[in-house]
């Protein structure tokens, strides 16, 4: 009869060596058990199972057998199928989440991740980061106490896709995206429609805190008077916009200081890109109706909960977003009520506007649609483009004509005049008769 052999580790060599010289009578029990760092009882048990089976006894009774909790072969194959054919550009805790999601597929990230590296596959993210250095500045305690916001410019829709901009706001406290919208570059209409989507959503937030371009903040200067007499730079058109809204602004002076909205690129770059491809996007109007559902999953996964209640300020009336956020300018109108702009003509498009118009200075608003309206008081007038009235010269009074006969006046030898040119020539040493001819 074939012998069967046996192959211990160290730890059981180890075992083997104690019992058996627990079984020669050279040791007791309480020491054999302290020298095991077992209990009594667990090394009487040894004993009685190695002198009945020997140096094979002090096998662990799991050997070559498969856990219950392994993950089957099929399994395996299908995540490592799916991650090659289907989801090669997600990293892999967000490729664990379209598992769970949308395959049925119930696993952990960190079995995920041992099947991947066993096939020599790296995660997206398996870079380290950096050691922060600077301090990071502590959370606002409620949600709407500030919200950041800024637009990137990146291949959303895949390489070789071009580039286009998106912007986004995020409420500092709690990390929720409250809003967010693609356009083709950065500019005041991608910030007005990702706010508008905020505020709809959630309330008017107390402050917007941006970077300084010039969108939110005016490039013009005030003069050495106008400062010395304690001046305010003049407000952008969006920044109007806030303030009628009774939001504040911050203006940060490094990306650093708003970090919380900076780190949010590196989140959307990575995990929208992926998902957008994966629903068959390649457009902007596409992305925008999709937005909401991305960034309500988004916001599932990664908001935090605030150390106090919500400080939204509810919307009472609503808010007409492209007249408050127009391009503002100012024009004198004429009788009528008409105005003229960017070399067009423009008038009232009903009649008991222009009277109310009529001879004074008014602001013009020129909407994201091209829409033109004039604001006096409370009242914004709509104004529609017409033909540029001519205007009715005057007939100029024709030059009377001499009456006939007459001969042109010439002063006498002793006029005053003459008597001054004869004194001013003789300084001079011009002969008398020469000057006063």
């Amino acid at each position: 009869m074939k012998q069967e052999r046996v192959t211990l580790s160290q730890k059981e060599l180890k075992r083997v060596k104690i019992i058996s010289t627990l079984c020669n009578g050279s040791m007791s029990n309480s020491d054999a058990a302290a020298a095991l760092r077992l209990s009594l009882r667990q090394t009487i048990r040894l004993k009685k199972k190695y002198i009945a089976q020997g140096d094979a006894g002090m096998i662990h009774g799991n050997r070559n057998r498969q856990p219950k909790h392994t993950i089957e072969t099929e399994v395996r194959n299908s995540v490592l199928q799916l991650f090659q054919e289907k989801y090669s550009d997600f990293n892999f805790s967000h490729f664990t989440d379209m598992l769970n999601e949308l395959e049925g597929v119930k696993i952990s990230r960190a079995s995920v991740a041992r099947i991947l590296t066993a096939a020599g596959i790296k995660s997206k993210k398996h870079t380290k980061r950096r050691a922060k250095l600077h301090r990071g500045r502590p959370r606002k305690e409620a949600a709407g106490m500030l919200w950041q916001t800024d637009a990137t410019p990146f291949e959303w829709f895949g390489k070789g896709n071009g580039y286009y901009a998106l912007h986004a706001y995020i409420d500092d406290a709690t990390g929720i995206v409250t809003g967010a919208f693609f356009t083709v570059n950065e500019c005041m209409r991608g910030y007005v429609e990702a706010l508008k989507r905020g505020i709809v959503k959630y309330g008017l937030p107390m402050e917007i805190y941006s970077d300084r371009h010039a969108i939110f903040r005016t490039t013009k200067k005030l003069s050495e008077e106008e400062e010395l007499m304690g001046g305010e730079r003049p407000l952008s058109d969006f920044g109007k916009g806030l303030a009628e809204l009774g939001i504040g602004q911050i203006y940060a002076k490094s990306p650093e200081a708003k970090g919380r909205v900076e780190r949010l690129w590196e989140t959307l770059q990575d995990r929208l890109t992926a998902e957008m491809r994966l629903l068959g996007i390649t457009d902007i109007e596409t992305a925008n109706k999709a937005l909401p559902k991305l960034i309500a999953k988004h916001n599932k996964k990664f908001a935090v909960k605030a150390q106090q209640k919500p400080v939204y300020a509810p919307v009472i009336e609503p808010i007409d977003f492209e007249l408050l956020f127009a391009h503002r300018d100012t024009r004198k109108t004429d009788h009528g009520g008409g105005i003229s702009y960017n070399g067009n003509w423009y008038a009232p498009i009903s009649v008991p506007s222009g009277s109310l118009l009529a001879n004074r200075s008014v602001e013009v608003r020129e909407t994201f649609s091209g829409k033109l309206y004039c604001v006096a008081g409370r009242e914004s007038i709509a104004m529609e483009k017409r033909p540029k009235p001519e205007r009715k010269s005057k007939p100029k009074p024709a030059k009377q004509a001499a009456p006939s006969g007459s001969k042109a006046y010439k002063p006498a030898p002793d006029h005053p005049w003459r008597q001054y040119s004869a004194t001013k020539a003789k300084k001079s040493g011009i002969s008398s008769y020469t000057a006063a001819s």
